[in-house]
């Protein structure tokens, strides 16, 4: 019993801590969709309480979103899907072992980030 206590409050204060960074730019509870869905995923055993979130095809780590916010409202994410273990390693190395969210928004093309690729020639 003191084992189930444990651990319930220690997914507690880990999904209160890592709530604010996968806050959405709303207000209000619409701010908190990302991170409740983040939250309903763990508990469901799909991911861990901080996953890689892919936003239209660019990763954004647990540990990048402490200094760089998602832009991102609710009305914008079309699709929202939960990536396994096996598959976020396969993916994203030793990071997607916490779980990958992949979200599809509903931007136009126009309105999405760039992610340049560069590419390397040989001499």
């Amino acid at each position: 019993m003191i084992k189930f206590i444990t651990t319930t409050l220690l997914l507690a204060t880990v999904s209160v801590f890592s709530q604010s960074r996968y806050e959405l730019s709303d207000e209000g509870n619409d701010k908190f969709y990302l991170s409740d869905s983040i939250v309903n995923l763990a508990k469901a055993g799909k991911i861990t309480a901080q996953p890689i979130v892919v936003v239209d095809g660019i990763p954004h780590r647990f540990q990048d979103l402490e200094k760089e916010k998602l832009v991102l409202s609710k009305i914008e994410i079309a699709k929202i899907i939960a990536i396994d273990k096996q598959k976020g390693i396969s993916i994203y190395g030793n990071y997607g072992e916490a779980g990958v969210l992949i979200i599809t928004t509903n931007r136009s093309s126009y309105h999405k980030p760039v992610q340049e690729v560069k590419e390397m020639k040989e001499n």
